[in-house]
């Protein structure tokens, strides 16, 4: 379950990293902003500073509400965003509602950085998180194929066209599948009690027996 969480959260920021700079020429240029090649380099610009923010302060709120809830609302929020860039932070100007959703988009995709991980070790014990961690990871492998393909069948169907609503359809999918990623992570069982390892006679270095309840 937790692996198809990381690959729907995965999934929207790695699609966005293809696609910001061809999404943002369709975009603006339709809007008639000059300089685009600039706003597109801005945008992703901040999207990699939030990146590295949300690395940080996601990591910081899990400390304080949990992984699950600090996971479910990251792709809650992502997924939001998301559905919302092509209708919503487009227009509420053209070159700052793209910078500002970029923004986002990079910050709620630092925070699969230091959940991820985390949650992890919670599940599985900080001396296992290493080998479960690397399996839980080809999530990202997916998702880093699955996006960038996912934004340009879209784009290729279109013949090249600047038609900026040839991009609702795959930031839909996206946003969509976030919010799928959301609901499942809320419906993960909670962490389980940490195993209780037997105890080990420091004299002999033998394990003791210990009555099971």
């Amino acid at each position: 379950m937790l692996w198809t969480v990381f690959v729907c959260s995965a999934l929207a920021g790695l699609m966005v990293i293809y696609c910001i700079k061809l999404f943002g020429i369709d975009i603006l240029s339709g809007r008639g902003v000059a300089g685009i090649g600039a706003v597109t380099g801005t945008a992703m610009a901040w999207y990699a500073v939030f990146n590295g923010l949300g690395r940080i302060l996601w990591g910081g709120l899990s400390d304080h509400v949990g992984r699950k809830s600090a996971i479910v609302l990251m792709t809650g929020c992502q997924g939001l965003v998301m559905l919302l860039i092509y209708h919503g932070f487009i227009y509420v100007g053209a070159v700052q509602g793209f910078i500002l959703a970029a923004a986002l988009i990079g910050f709620n995709f630092g925070g699969n950085f230091a959940l991820f991980p985390a949650a992890t070790a919670d599940l599985f014990g900080n001396k296992n998180v290493g080998t479960n961690y690397g399996w839980l990871f080809t999530a990202y492998g997916v998702a880093g194929i699955a996006g960038p393909l996912l934004a340009g069948v879209f784009k290729d169907a279109a013949a090249g066209a600047a038609d900026p609503s040839i991009w609702m359809t795959p930031f839909i999918i996206a946003g969509t599948a976030c919010l799928m990623g959301s609901v499942l992570m809320a419906l993960m069982p909670q962490n389980p009690p940490a195993r209780q390892e037997q105890p080990v006679d420091e004299v002999s270095g033998s394990k003791l027996a210990t009555a099971m309840d």
